[in-house]
């Protein structure tokens, strides 16, 4: 008897996204998520060779907020598509997102301690 237990995953060129809805994508959805990567890596080049020699804090805090966010979309892209967590169990979500959630607390730490002598304690 052979293995039916993916009998009903398949590859399909119609996927359903959070938000959008179902679409369909002729030459599947890998593909596009693979072009979506690439012009996602060129705007990152973009952002951050046109941001490099333009003086500021603003503009210096600009172009963090921007890679960072590029960056984060491009992994959420690899995780969801290509590690197939779209469709895995929910359990993996929240293993996923737990040290997620430990960084953000651990750099929102950082960001509240005052730069100075002694770790900006006194």
């Amino acid at each position: 008897m052979a293995d039916n237990t993916h009998e009903n995953t398949h590859h399909s060129d119609t996927v359903t996204l959070p938000l959008v809805g179902s679409i369909t994508v002729y030459g599947g959805i890998y593909t596009v998520v693979f072009g979506a990567l690439g012009v996602l890596t060129v705007l990152e080049v973009l952002v951050a060779e046109l941001f490099k020699n333009v003086g500021g804090e603003a503009t210096n805090a600009f172009r963090v907020i921007a890679l960072m966010g590029i960056a984060v979309v491009k992994a959420l892209l690899v995780v969801w598509f290509y590690m197939h967590l779209r469709t895995d169990n929910k359990f993996f979500r929240v293993v996923l997102m737990f040290p997620l959630f430990l960084v953000i607390i651990a750099v929102l730490y950082l960001i509240g301690v005052p730069v100075g002598p002694g770790g900006g304690y006194r």
